[in-house]
C-alpha cells in the first residue's frame, strides 16, 4: 500500500496538468497509468475514457489516449482525441507544439501545420516551430515558403551550420545555385569539418560543368577526410571531364587501391585509359569489370576496344556475349555490324545491321552502313535506294550525300546531280578532308584537272592534317594529268607509305619515266627529300627508351636512355648516372641546348656534344633548307644530299627514310631498321652513333616507345620556354 502511495505522488509531480473535477476522475487517471506501466492498453484505454466521463476537460488523458490509441493501430481515435486535446488548448505552446509532432507521426500534415503556425502566433521567436514550418514547406515543394521560414530561423540562430545547409538545400532545388553556393560556404566558415558542406558545392559545379571548380571542393574535402572512394571517384570524374586524363588516372588509381573490386572506379579508369590511348590497359581493366559484373553493356564496350586494336575476332565474342543478353538491342547489334564491316564479314554484317534496323527504323546510322554493306556485296542499287530514304528523311545528312554522290562520280553517271549533292555538302561542312576529296575526285572525273587540284590540295592541308592515303593516290592522279610528275610521284610516295598498294605500282611506273630523262633527276632528289621530311613531320610527340651501349678506347659502358619529343617545342635526353656523374638530362631546341644540372656538362663525353649540335639542327628551320640546297647525287637506292659547312644527309629512295646523317671529320649518325610508331609515323629501331677521329662508339637499341602525356608535353614546354616554375604547375 505504501509502495502504491509513493508511485501515485511520484505521477503527480510528472503530470503537473493532470488536474481533475473530482477524485474518482483521478482515481481512474492512475489505474489507467498503472495498466499502461504494465502495458495492458485496453485496460489503461478503459480507465481512459471512465476518467473523461467524470472530468471531460481533462487533457492531460486526450493527450495520453492519442498515444495510446495510436499504439493500438486506432489512428480514427488516436486523432480524434489529440483534436479534442487542441480545441482544450489552443493557446498552449507545450500541447501545440506536442500536437505538431503527433500530426507529423500520423502524416497529418497541414494538421500538423496549423499547430506549428498556431506555436509561431503565441511565440513567434519558437526555433522549433520555425524549424518544423520551413521542412513542411520544403516537403510540400512550396520552397519560397520554406526559405523564407530558414531565413527567420538563421535571423534568430546565425551560428547554426545545419541551418544554412537545410537553406542551401531549398535553394538549390529551387535553382537558386549561386546563393545556394553562399549558403553551403557558410556551412564550412562556421563548421570546417562539415564534409556536406564540400560535397554540396562540388555537386553544384559538376551540375554546372564547372569542373575546375567541383575540383577544388573535392580537394578540400579530402584534406579533412581522405582516402573516401566514394569522393576520389568524383574527383576522377571531374578531371576526366577536364580532359587531365593523367591527373584523373593517378585519382582514380588511388580509389581502386582501396575499393579493387568496385566496378563504378574501375570503369572510370578504363574510360580514362581510353581517352589516354592506352587501349590495353582499357581492355585489361574491363576483362576484369566482366567478371566481377557481365553485364551487356560492359561486354559491348570491351569489344568496342578489341575492335580499336583491329581485333577484330575478340571484338566479335564480346559483341555475341553482350547479344545473348540483349538480343534486342539495336545499338549493340549496330556495333555488332561496324566490327563485321571492319573485318570485310559483309554477308554478317548485313544480317545484324538489318535487325538493328528493324528494331529501330529510325537508326539511320544502322541504314547508312547497311547501305555501304551492299555496296560492298556488289548491290548498289540495294545501296542507293536505302542512301536516297536516309536523304528523304534528313535532306542534311551529309554522310549519305557524300557517299551516293562519290558513289555516282567513280561509276560516272548522275555526275551533275553528284555535284548538286557535294554542294550541299561543303556548304554544310566546308573543311571536312573526305568531302573536299569527293568533290575534287569528281572535278577529276569530269576533266576539270585544275579545280580538282584545288580541292584536293584544300583537303590534305586541312588542321590537324589528314594522313589518308586515298587523298595523296588522288592527288597523285590530277597530277599525272597535269603534267606534274614530281608532284605526282611525292605524292604517289606518301601514299604508299600510308598503305596504299596501287600508288606503289604507279610510283614504280614514274621511277621508270625518271630514270629516262636526265633532266627529271634533279626533280626527283627533291621530292625524295621532301618525302622523308613528311615521314619525320608526321611524329607529333613520342616518348621513346634506348638500351645503350657505349664503348669508347679505354672501357665500355651499357645502360639505359629516354627521349622525350614534342614538335616545335624540343627534345630531352635522360642521362642516368653511368654516363654522366650523378645522372641529369638534356634539352634541346632549335633555340638552345641547356644541361640539368648545368655540371653534368663537364662530366659528359666530348663525342656527345656534338650529337647535341647536330640534334640542334635538325630541330631547326635551317634543317630543311640545308638539305633542299645540298649537291644530290645517287648511289645505288640512296640519294646522298651534301651541305656546304660539310653535313651530309642519306635517303633511301624506297622508303622515303632517312638512313644517315654525318659531318666530315666530326661523326656518323646511323639509323637501322625503322618500326612502325602509329599508322601513319615509323621510328628508328637502332641508332648508332660514331666519332670519327676517336674509337668512341655508341648503339642504341628502342627498347619501347609511347605518345607523350600531357604532363610531359608541359615540361617540354616549360623547358622550351626556360620557365622556372614548378613541374606540378598545369
Amino acid at each position: 500500500m505504501k509502495k502504491i502511495l509513493s508511485l501515485t505522488i511520484a505521477i503527480l509531480f510528472c503530470f503537473e496538468s493532470a488536474v481533475f473535477a473530482n477524485y474518482s476522475g483521478y482515481k481512474s487517471y492512475i489505474k489507467g497509468l498503472l495498466a499502461l506501466k504494465n502495458g495492458k492498453t485496453d485496460v489503461a484505454v478503459s480507465e481512459y475514457e471512465r476518467t473523461l466521463s467524470y472530468d471531460p476537460d481533462a487533457t492531460t488523458v486526450y493527450k495520453d489516449l492519442a498515444l495510446v490509441y495510436l499504439q493500438q493501430g486506432d489512428v480514427t481515435k488516436a486523432l480524434e482525441s489529440a483534436k479534442k486535446l487542441q480545441e482544450l488548448e489552443k493557446d498552449n505552446v507545450k500541447t501545440q507544439m506536442f500536437l505538431g509532432s503527433f500530426y507529423l507521426s500520423i502524416n497529418e500534415m497541414l494538421l500538423a501545420k496549423l499547430c506549428w503556425e498556431r506555436v509561431l502566433e503565441l511565440e513567434p521567436a519558437n526555433e522549433t516551430a520555425t524549424v518544423y514550418l520551413a521542412a513542411y514547406y520544403y516537403s510540400d515543394n512550396k520552397l519560397k515558403e520554406s526559405i523564407d521560414y530558414w531565413t527567420k530561423f538563421l535571423e534568430q540562430q546565425p551560428e547554426s551550420a545545419e541551418g544554412y545547409f537545410q537553406l542551401g538545400l531549398t535553394q538549390e532545388k529551387l535553382g537558386m545555385l549561386d546563393e545556394a553556393l553562399e549558403s553551403y560556404k557558410k556551412v564550412n566558415e562556421i563548421k570546417s569539418e562539415a564534409q556536406e558542406g564540400y560535397l554540396a558545392r562540388a555537386r553544384i559545379y559538376e551540375n554546372k560543368k564547372e569542373y575546375k571548380l567541383a575540383i577544388e571542393e573535392y580537394k578540400e574535402y579530402a584534406k579533412h577526410f581522405s582516402g573516401n572512394v566514394a569522393i576520389l571517384t568524383y574527383l576522377g570524374k571531374c578531371y576526366f571531364e577536364e580532359k587531365k586524363y593523367d591527373e584523373a588516372e593517378e585519382v582514380v588509381l588511388k580509389a581502386k587501391e582501396t575499393a579493387p573490386n568496385n566496378v563504378i572506379v574501375n570503369y572510370l579508369l578504363g574510360m580514362i585509359y581510353e581517352k589516354q590511348g592506352k587501349i590495353d590497359d582499357a581492355i585489361d581493366v574491363f576483362e576484369y569489370i566482366i567478371k566481377l559484373e557481365p553485364t551487356a553493356a560492359n561486354y559491348t564496350r570491351l569489344g568496342y576496344y578489341y575492335a580499336l586494336k583491329q581485333n577484330y575476332k575478340s571484338a566479335e565474342k564480346q559483341f555475341d556475349k553482350a547479344l545473348e543478353k540483349e538480343p534486342l538491342n539495336s545499338e549493340i547489334l549496330y556495333l555488332a555490324g561496324l566490327n563485321y564491316i571492319d573485318s570485310k564479314k559483309y554477308e554478317k554484317a548485313r544480317e545484324v545491321l538489318e535487325q538493328s534496323l528493324y528494331l529501330r527504323p529510325d537508326y539511320l546510322d544502322s541504314k547508312f552502313y547497311l547501305a555501304l554493306c551492299y555496296d560492298k556485296l556488289k548491290n548498289f542499287n540495294k545501296t542507293e535506294q536505302l542512301l536516297k530514304e536516309i536523304i528523304e528523311a534528313d535532306p542534311n545528312n551529309v554522310k549519305a550525300l557524300n557517299y551516293l554522290a562519290y558513289s555516282y562520280t567513280e561509276k560516272m553517271i548522275h555526275l551533275d546531280q553528284a555535284e548538286k549533292m557535294l554542294t550541299i555538302v561543303l556548304k554544310l561542312q566546308p573543311n571536312v578532308p573526305a568531302y573536299l576529296d569527293s568533290m575534287g575526285w569528281l572535278h577529276y572525273k569530269k576533266r576539270n584537272y585544275a579545280l580538282a587540284e584545288r580541292y584536293i590540295f584544300a583537303a590534305i592541308n586541312t588542321t590537324p592534317k589528314d594522313f589518308d592515303k586515298d587523298l595523296y593516290e588522288h592527288l597523285g592522279d590530277i597530277s599525272i594529268e597535269l603534267k606534274k610528275l614530281s608532284q605526282s610521284w611525292l605524292a604517289y610516295a606518301v601514299a604508299c607509305d600510308l598503305g596504299s598498294t596501287t600508288a606503289k605500282k604507279k610510283i614504280n611506273l614514274l621511277d621508270k619515266k625518271f630514270a629516262q630523262e636526265k633532266d627529271l633527276q634533279q626533280e626527283k632528289f627533291k621530292v625524295v627529300a621532301e618525302r622523308a621530311i613528311l615521314n619525320y613531320h608526321r611524329i607529333a610527340t613520342l616518348k621513346a627508351g634506348y638500351k645503350i651501349n657505349i664503348k669508347m678506347s679505354a672501357a665500355s659502358v651499357s645502360s639505359y636512355t629516354t627521349i622525350s619529343f614534342a614538335r616545335m617545342m624540343g627534345m630531352n635526353f635522360d642521362f642516368p648516372p653511368k654516363l654522366s656523374f650523378q645522372g641529369g638530362s638534356v634539352f634541346v631546341s632549335e633555340d638552345k641546348v641547356e644541361f640539368s644540372p648545368q655540371a653534368m656538362k663537364d662530366n659528359i663525353p666530348e663525342e656527345f656534344m656534338s650529337m647535341f649540335d647536330f640534334a640542334q639542327l635538325i630541330l631547326s628551320k635551317d634543317f630543311v633548307t640545308k638539305l633542299m640546297s645540298s649537291t644530290k647525287s645517287q648511289k645505288g637506292n640512296e640519294v646522298i644530299y651534301k651541305s656546304d659547312d660539310g653535313y651530309i644527309f642519306k635517303i633511301d629512295s624506297k622508303t622515303g627514310m632517312f638512313k644517315e646523317f654525318s659531318k666530315e671529320k666530326s661523326f656518323v649518325l646511323k639509323l637501322g631498321s625503322y618500326k612502325k610508331y602509329n599508322d601513319i609515323s615509323k621510328i628508328p629501331s637502332s641508332v648508332t652513333f660514331e666519332a670519327e677521329q676517336t674509337r668512341f662508339k655508341a648503339v642504341c637499341n628502342l627498347n619501347k616507345s609511347s605518345i607523350l602525356s600531357a604532363p610531359e608535353i608541359q615540361k617540354l614546354l616549360r623547358q622550351a620556354k626556360n620557365d622556372s616554375e614548378s613541374s606540378g604547375q598545369d
